[in-house]
C-alpha cells in the first residue's frame, strides 16, 4: 500500500492576547481624604494617565474611575470602583492601570475577590508602583502580600488616629468639624446661627406643651422650614443634644480595628467624655432636662400601656373620616376609645370618643335587630345575591347542585343507619355503605371549598350563609356583651363622622347604628 504525502499548511503563531485592534485601557484613581494636598495628588494621577494613554498608539481610553475622598477599605463605599466592576462585567475593557495595591484596595480580601472576577471578564490590571501585572502573574501570593500590607498599614493608621483623638478629648483640645442644626463653625469655634436657632427653641417649645414629634414635624413643614425634610429621628437628635446647652459629649462612637472600618455606638465598650460650655447655648439647661423627663415619661407611658393586656376592641375600629385605627385615650374615670390620629396632629380630627359600654351596647341593639328581621335583612340578601349569581352563570349553579347532593346523601346514611339498628343490614354491608357515602360527602365538600376559594362572589355567598347559620343558632335576645359571638361575626366597625357606628358583618355586609348622644364617649 502507498503512502502519499499531504501537503500541510502552517499557520504561524502569534503573540498571546494580540488584537488587530487596540487595547481597551482605563485607569482607577482613589484619594483617601479631600485635603488640598491629596486633591492634588488625584488630579495629578488623572492628568497623568490620560497622557500616558494619548501617547501610546495601541491604547485607547475608556474612562478614568476616580473615587475622591473615600476610604479603600470597604467596596461598599466607592462608587467609581462598582462602576468600572460594571464595566468589566459588559465587557468595555481590555486592561486597568492603578498606581499602586493601595490605591486599589485597603482590604486583601476584597482586593483578591475584585481581581479574580476581572480576570474572569478578560480584564487584566496592572500596578505600575509595584510592577504586578495579572496578565502575567501565575499566582496571587505576591498580590495577597501587597494587600495585606496595604490593609496592616489602614488598621494601624486608624488604630494611631483613634488614639490622637482620645487623648485630645482627654485634655478638652479636641475638636469635631461636624455640627448640630443651629450652629456653623467659624475659626474652630461653634457660633449660632440666628434663623435656625429661632427653630430649635420653637421645636424645643412645642414638646414642652405637650405636641408629639409628628405634630411638630408637620407645623415645621407648613409654617418655617416647608422646602426642609424633617424626620423623627432628626427632631429627637435635637431634642437630646447636648451641643444646644453648650456642653459636649464625645466619643459616643468609635471605630473599632477591624475591616471593614465602620462606626458603631458606644454603648459602654470605651469611656466617654463630658466637657462643658465648650460653646455659646441655644436652650438652658432648665429646658433640656425638662425635655429628657417627658420623654422619659412618655417612654415609659407607652410600653406600660403596651405592656398591658391588650383591649377587646383593639385593631376591631376604625375612623371612616381618617382611616386611622382607634386607640385607648386615659381619662379621668378610665379610658375611651378614640381616632389614634387625635393628640399627635394639629390638625382636629372630628371623628367622636366611645366607651366600652356604648361599643358593646351597639353591638346588642344590632345583633337583636339581626335575630328578629334576619328574613327580611338577610335570607332575602343572600336569596337576591344567590339569583343574580345564577343569573350571570347563565342557571348553572355548581354549589347548590353539591349542597343539595350532599343533602341526599346524608339522608341516605341515616336510613343505612337505621336499618343497620334494626338489624335489616349486616355490620360489613352497612360499614361498606357509610364508607362510601362519607367518601363521597368528604369529596363534594373539598370541591366545594375550591370553588368557593376561586370564586369571590361564592365566596361572600358563603361568608353570608355562615352569619345566618350563627344568627341561628345563638340567643334569640343578648341582655349582655357576648364577645366570642361578636368577634365570629363582626369583622370591623367603622366611627361616622355624624357619631354613629358602621359595623361591617361577615359577607362584607354593612349595618349602621345610631348612637344616642348622652351615651357618647366624650
Amino acid at each position: 500500500m502507498s503512502t502519499v504525502a499531504k501537503e500541510v499548511q502552517v499557520i504561524k503563531a502569534t503573540k498571546t492576547g494580540e488584537k488587530a485592534e487596540k487595547i481597551r485601557v482605563a485607569a482607577y484613581c482613589r484619594v483617601s481624604t479631600d485635603k488640598d494636598d491629596q486633591l492634588n495628588s488625584f488630579f495629578a494621577q488623572m492628568r497623568y494617565y490620560t497622557d500616558f494613554v494619548r501617547s501610546n498608539d495601541k491604547m485607547v481610553l475608556v474612562d478614568i474611575y476616580a473615587d475622591e475622598g473615600i476610604t479603600g477599605t470597604e467596596l461598599e463605599k466607592r462608587d467609581e470602583m462598582k462602576r468600572l466592576i460594571r464595566d468589566c462585567k459588559h465587557k468595555k475593557i481590555d486592561r486597568v492601570l492603578v498606581k499602586s495595591v493601595t490605591r486599589f484596595a485597603r482590604n486583601s480580601l476584597e482586593c483578591i475577590e475584585t481581581i479574580r472576577l476581572m480576570k474572569s471578564c478578560g480584564v487584566s490590571v496592572l500596578f505600575e508602583n509595584d510592577r504586578i501585572d495579572t496578565e502575567k502573574m501565575n499566582s496571587e501570593l505576591m498580590l495577597y502580600i501587597k494587600s495585606a500590607f496595604a490593609q496592616s498599614e489602614a488598621t494601624s493608621a486608624s488604630r494611631r488616629m483613634c488614639t490622637s483623638v482620645r487623648m485630645k478629648m482627654e485634655d478638652g483640645t479636641y475638636y469635631n468639624i461636624a455640627h448640630p442644626f443651629g450652629y456653623e463653625w467659624k475659626e474652630f469655634d461653634l457660633v449660632i446661627v440666628p434663623k435656625e436657632a429661632e427653630i430649635v427653641r420653637k421645636i424645643y417649645s412645642l414638646y414642652l406643651q405637650g405636641a408629639s414629634i409628628n405634630s411638630i414635624i408637620k407645623k415645621l413643614k407648613s409654617e418655617d422650614t416647608p422646602d426642609k425634610i424633617w424626620s423623627h429621628n432628626a427632631i429627637k437628635y435635637i431634642l437630646t443634644n447636648e451641643r444646644y446647652i453648650g456642653d459636649t459629649l464625645w466619643q459616643k462612637s468609635y471605630t473599632p480595628n477591624i475591616l471593614p472600618l465602620r462606626q458603631k455606638s458606644n454603648y459602654g465598650q470605651l469611656p466617654k467624655y463630658y466637657c462643658e460650655d465648650t460653646h455659646e447655648a441655644i436652650i438652658s439647661k432648665e429646658d433640656f432636662y425638662a425635655v429628657k423627663r417627658l420623654m422619659q415619661e412618655r417612654k415609659e407611658r407607652f410600653y406600660s400601656t403596651n405592656k398591658r393586656e391588650k383591649k377587646f376592641y383593639n385593631k376591631k375600629i376604625k375612623c371612616r373620616c381618617c382611616n386611622w385605627f382607634y386607640r385607648t385615650r386615659e381619662i379621668q374615670n378610665g379610658y375611651v376609645w378614640s381616632c389614634a390620629k387625635k393628640g399627635i396632629s394639629f390638625e382636629k380630627c372630628p371623628s367622636r370618643s366611645y366607651t366600652d359600654n356604648v361599643l358593646n351596647n351597639a353591638f346588642m341593639k344590632l345583633y337583636n335587630i339581626l335575630k328578629h328581621h334576619k328574613k327580611e335583612l338577610l335570607d332575602e340578601t343572600i336569596s337576591q345575591l344567590q339569583a343574580l349569581k345564577t343569573k350571570v352563570n347563565s342557571g348553572n349553579n355548581a354549589i347548590l347542585e353539591i349542597d343539595e347532593e350532599i343533602a341526599t346523601l346524608g339522608k341516605q346514611n341515616n336510613l343505612y343507619g337505621q336499618m343497620f339498628a334494626n338489624g335489616v343490614l349486616d355490620e360489613v354491608t352497612y360499614y361498606e355503605k357509610s364508607g362510601m357515602i362519607k367518601g363521597r360527602i368528604t369529596d363534594l365538600r373539598s370541591r366545594r371549598q375550591l370553588i368557593i376559594k376561586g370564586d369571590d362572589d361564592e365566596s361572600c355567598l358563603e361568608e353570608l350563609r355562615e352569619l345566618r347559620r350563627i344568627i341561628d343558632e345563638s340567643p334569640d335576645y343578648l341582655t349582655e356583651m357576648d364577645k366570642d359571638l361578636f368577634s365570629k361575626t363582626v369583622k370591623l366597625i367603622y366611627a361616622e363622622e355624624d357619631g354613629s357606628l358602621s359595623f361591617i358583618l361577615k359577607g362584607d355586609i354593612e349595618f349602621r347604628v345610631n348612637i344616642a348622644e348622652e351615651n357618647n364617649g366624650e
